[in-house]
């Protein structure tokens, strides 16, 4: 391919004046249109850039961001080989304010925190705290066959002793205090993902993110705040009943 050819495809928005990022523009495209095949070779980083006209430190540049979002494998002294993108997904919002996808098999997590003490601004004042009050905090990215969807942060004035993964990931109140929750409140909004949250969602730059910010109250007192990102390019979110 031409740098000629590369730089006027109508197919590929060449937004950013950054090189890397558009030739991983370029290949994220031919991945997700399937002109790429999982599993497939790339051809070396030399090769490459000879193809698009940019130098082999800008296409080692650009295989990185791919292999962050989950699109490209990378190894030393080996050719980057094409994985399978993640595939959509459908997740519930069920009565009790929380998401569950509606497939359960492949369902997974990784603990980033897990009781830790912590503070945030947010939390504290959901929580009816003072200022720079000490919290527990529990952290995970949830998966779905392998591929981050959410990421999900628990903050509660209590501590979180129980290490089982049930009560960090998917239903965080199941487990010692939170259980006897019996209310909650939840704001949502949009935004585009931060570096931290690309970064342990697997995404990429630009990509938006739903933020559900739960409050839970155990008669009227706040005993939890949940803030849930969720990747927007992956997910659809339907409305369930409990069950």
């Amino acid at each position: 391919m031409s740098r000629e050819l590369w730089q006027v495809r109508q197919d590929v928005p060449m937004t950013s004046p950054h090189p890397h990022e558009q030739v991983a523009a370029e290949l994220r495209a031919d991945i997700l249109s399937g002109r790429l095949a999982p599993g497939e070779s790339l051809p070396g980083q030399r090769e490459l850039g000879e193809k698009l006209g940019v130098a082999p430190n800008t296409v080692a540049q650009a295989l990185r961001l791919l292999e962050e979002e989950g699109l490209v494998e990378t190894a030393p002294r080996r050719r980057s080989r094409v994985l399978q993108p993640a595939a959509a997904m459908e997740v519930w919002l069920h009565e009790d304010g929380l998401f569950r996808p509606a497939d359960s098999d492949g369902n997974g997590h990784t603990d980033v925190r897990r009781g830790e003490p912590g503070t945030d601004a947010a939390a504290v004042e959901a929580l009816d705290r003072a200022p720079n009050a000490a919290l527990s905090v529990r952290q995970a990215v949830l998966l779905q066959a392998g591929t981050p969807w959410a990421l999900q942060t628990l903050f509660t004035p209590d501590p979180l002793a129980d290490t089982s993964a049930e009560a960090a990931t998917i239903a965080p109140f199941t487990m010692g205090s939170l259980r006897h929750e019996d209310s909650h409140t939840s704001s949502w909004s949009a935004r585009p993902a931060t570096t931290g949250e690309r970064s342990l969602l697997r995404s990429r730059t630009g990509t938006a993110v739903f933020e559900v910010r739960r409050i839970g109250y155990t008669t009227n007192r706040p005993t939890s705040y949940l803030l849930t990102v969720i990747r927007a390019d992956r997910v659809s979110i339907r409305s369930k009943g409990a069950t």
